[in-house]
């Protein structure tokens, strides 16, 4: 199984915390009563967030990932209720 990882940037603004794939204008607006540019322009351009790959490896470890839902037919169907009818009927 192969993890991707995208690239992400943390808000130049200090002490914001706040990342993202990109630092909206929405973000620049309520969060810091600027504009995009005026806000990249005074703190400078977002930041790389950088992943120790080998952390989010470990971070990863004894995960299991859920079935997948039996999507086979509608419960509904003529089939769904004779396998729930044979399946109550073994128990």
């Amino acid at each position: 199984m192969t993890t991707i990882i995208r690239s992400t940037v943390k808000c130049p603004y200090p002490n914001c915390g706040h990342t993202g794939d990109v630092i909206t204008a929405l973000h620049c607006r309520t969060a810091h009563n600027m504009e995009r540019k005026e806000l990249f322009g005074k703190y400078g351009q977002p930041e790389a967030v950088r992943f120790n790959m080998d952390a989010a490896k470990k971070n990863l470890e004894g995960h299991i990932p859920p079935k997948p839902l039996n999507t086979g037919y509608p419960s509904d169907t003529m089939h769904a209720k004779d396998m729930r009818t044979t399946r109550s009927k073994r128990k």
